[in-house]
């Protein structure tokens, strides 16, 4: 495999790998604001690029204004 090829493929999973960190940190703060236990666990243990987390996020965005 070509070096640069070996760059790309690292960068990008560098890349994937923070978006993921900060989706599921979000998405975790706020279920355990709201008290979603089965839902923190969820985001926890299935990593499925941030899509779930960011659906989440979305819909919980006026529960989590009320909170603050």
């Amino acid at each position: 495999m070509p070096r640069l090829l070996k760059k790309m493929l690292i960068l990008i999973f560098v890349i994937l790998s923070a978006w993921e960190i900060y989706w599921t940190y979000n998405a975790c703060w706020v279920a355990s604001k709201l008290n979603e236990k089965k839902t923190f666990l969820f985001f926890l243990v299935f990593s499925l690029f941030g899509i779930p987390e960011i659906i989440y996020l979305s819909k919980k965005k006026k529960e989590l204004s009320e909170i603050r």
